[in-house]
Formats: structure tokens, C-alpha cells, sequence
């Protein structure tokens, strides 16, 4: 083990169980991909191995990625490398090693503030669609409200009739109003995380923002995170 990862290695440890998007930026490939961290050992981190349309991502040897961990109230970023993939256990896992520092990311960058905005949404796909399994939702808008915004993606408030509409792992096209200004954003809907007698609760996690869409949601979030504190 190198003694630069020995300075990461209890931090790591620290963050298992936690949620990780691994990002490509160039290639047949690129994109963001959810995962979570796994295990860490012999200076290599384990994360659950990402998919992509139901089967398991194709991660060459040294393909490097940009990798995002969610902590407590904070976010750490790094480059990693691809170095190899254990396939036969009951979770599939990418092994990664750091080629940067793990970085410690401003948490105003990332906080996640209560809102209540009327949305709307559109099913594109699923990773994996067959005949096979539930039936996937109608391709049509649909209504939501956004419960919470933060620069990763949103919380989703659905009605519970509308729960054919809601398919964990779908990709979504999602139309919101934040001061005037109208943003489609395409995501995932990565985690059904509550249902009850009138709504289901869903997280949905964008594949990525433009610059000018980073910027004019940033400024809403810290303009409500303000608010919020009064």
C-alpha cells in the first residue's frame, strides 16, 4: 500500500456504505453512473460495480473516472482508475485506485434545501427494457412536486395513483419552474425511498448540468438555504 492512500484509508473506511456517482467524461461510455462504496483494501477501493442497461458496465483496465462520494453533510471527489472487477460474489464489484487526492467539496455546493415546486416529468427508458418484469410506465408528462433541490438532483413527490409511473432505475426527462426561468433536466430515478396512503417518495438524480443551469440553480439553493435559516 502507498503511503498517499494510507492518509485516505480511514476516511474511506468511514465512508462505507455511502452513495458514490462514477462520471466518464470522453468515450463511447461517457456518462454518470450510481454506485456505492463497498469495501476498502490493499489500497484499492471497492464499489458496487455501476450498470448500464442491465448488465454490468464495461470498465477497461486503467479507463479513468471522476468518482463522487456522499458523505455526512459533505461530498469528497477524485480521480480513480479502473483496475480490475470481481464479478462472482453476491455484489459485483469495480476495484478502483486513486490517481488525485481526495478532495473534501464545499458543502454550499451541494446542500440540499426543502422547496415546493409543481414539475412535471416524462419516462424515456429503462436500463433494461423487456417483456419481462413490471410494466414499464406510460411515455407521457406526468405531475410532480419537488420537495427538496440540491445541485445533484431532486427529491420527487408523486401521487400514489400515479405509481405506475414511477419505475426505480428509469430515465426520466423532468420540466420545473424556479423563478421564472423553465429547466429540463434529464436524470434517474435512482431510489423509491418512502410510500404512504396518499404519495410515494422518490430520489432522482440528474446526469449532469450545463454550466449556465449549475449557476442559475445555485443561486435558488443558496437563496433558500438562507431562507430556510432564516
Amino acid at each position: 500500500m502507498n503511503t498517499e492512500f494510507e492518509q485516505y484509508q480511514k476516511q474511506l473506511e468511514d465512508l462505507i456504505g455511502t452513495k458514490v456517482e462514477l462520471v466518464i467524461s470522453f468515450g463511447l461510455y461517457k456518462g454518470s453512473y450510481a454506485s456505492r462504496l463497498e469495501e476498502v483494501e490493499n489500497g484499492l477501493i471497492g464499489v458496487s460495480h455501476p450498470m448500464l442497461r442491465g448488465a454490468l458496465l464495461p470498465a477497461l483496465r486503467s479507463t479513468e473516472l471522476l468518482m463522487k462520494i456522499e458523505g455526512n453533510n459533505c461530498f469528497y471527489q477524485a480521480t480513480v482508475s479502473a483496475m480490475r472487477s470481481t464479478i462472482n460474489v453476491p455484489i459485483p464489484l469495480l476495484w478502483v485506485k486513486l490517481v488525485s487526492a481526495l478532495e473534501k467539496v464545499q458543502r454550499r455546493m451541494f446542500v440540499r434545501v426543502p422547496c415546493s415546486i409543481k414539475a412535471e416529468a416524462f419516462y424515456l427508458r429503462a436500463d433494461a427494457e423487456s417483456s419481462e418484469g413490471p410494466p414499464l410506465p406510460p411515455k407521457e408528462w406526468f405531475s410532480v412536486r419537488v420537495s427538496d433541490i440540491s445541485l445533484g438532483g431532486v427529491g420527487i413527490s408523486i401521487k400514489k395513483n400515479l405509481a405506475p409511473y414511477c419505475l426505480e432505475g428509469g430515465r426520466y426527462l423532468l420540466s420545473m419552474n424556479i423563478g421564472g426561468t423553465i429547466f429540463f433536466l434529464v436524470g434517474k430515478l435512482v431510489k423509491i425511498l418512502e410510500k404512504n396512503e396518499i404519495n410515494i417518495e422518490v430520489g432522482f438524480a440528474y446526469e449532469g448540468l450545463t454550466s449556465f443551469v449549475e449557476k442559475l440553480m445555485g443561486s435558488y439553493i443558496r437563496q433558500q438555504e438562507f431562507i430556510t435559516r432564516g
